[in-house]
C-alpha cells in the first residue's frame, strides 16, 4: 500500500501510525524520528524515470523551463477526471520538478523513510531529500493551483549546488 493510500485511510495493511506514539500518548518523551537512507535509483527505477519522461512532449513540459512545469501541472489539475490518469499526471509532474531541480544541482535518489520507499531528489549541501511525487500529489488533493513556481523555485535557490 502507498503512502497516498494510507494518507486516504485505503485498506488495513497493518502498519501502525509512525507519528503516534505506540501506547496511544502519555507525558513519556516523544521517540526519535527514524532515519531516512538514500540510495542510487536501480536501472529498473531508472526506467520508470525515463517511462515518466515520455509525457513530457504531449503536456509541453520542458523540465529547464519552470513557468512550462506550472503550467502543465494547471492544466493537467483542471482537466483531471479519472485516477488512473490523476496518477499519470501525479507521477510526469512530479519527475519534471525532480528534473528541473537536477538543473541546480540535485541529483536523483531513491529515498526510505518511516512513511515509504520512493524516487527523490537531493541536494548536495543538505543531504534531505525531497519526495517530489508526494510534493505533487499532496497539492493535488487540496487542488492546489499557483504553488509550482514559488516551491520549486525556492527548491532551485536554496538546495542546490
Amino acid at each position: 500500500m502507498g503512502w497516498l493510500d494510507r494518507l486516504r485511510g485505503s485498506g488495513d495493511d497493518g502498519h501502525q501510525d509512525p507519528v503516534a506514539p505506540p501506547d496511544g500518548g502519555g507525558d513519556e518523551a516523544a521517540a526519535p524520528v527514524e532515519t531516512i537512507t538514500t540510495r542510487r535509483p536501480t536501472p529498473e527505477e531508472q526506467a520508470r524515470l525515463d517511462a515518466a519522461r515520455a509525457g513530457y512532449a504531449a503536456r509541453g513540459i520542458d523540465p529547464a523551463d519552470l513557468t512550462s512545469i506550472a503550467a502543465a501541472y494547471d492544466a493537467a489539475l483542471a482537466e483531471s477526471g479519472e485516477e488512473a490518469a490523476a496518477a499519470e499526471s501525479v507521477t510526469v509532474l512530479a519527475t519534471a520538478i525532480g528534473d528541473h531541480l537536477t538543473h541546480h544541482g540535485y541529483r536523483w535518489v531513491v529515498s526510505t523513510d518511516p512513511f515509504g520507499t520512493d524516487l527523490a531528489v537531493e541536494p548536495p549541501r543538505r543531504p534531505v531529500p525531497v519526495v517530489v511525487r508526494t510534493l505533487v500529489a499532496v497539492r493535488w488533493m487540496q487542488r492546489e493551483t499557483g504553488w509550482v513556481e514559488p516551491v520549486v523555485g525556492h527548491l532551485a535557490r536554496t538546495g542546490g549546488g
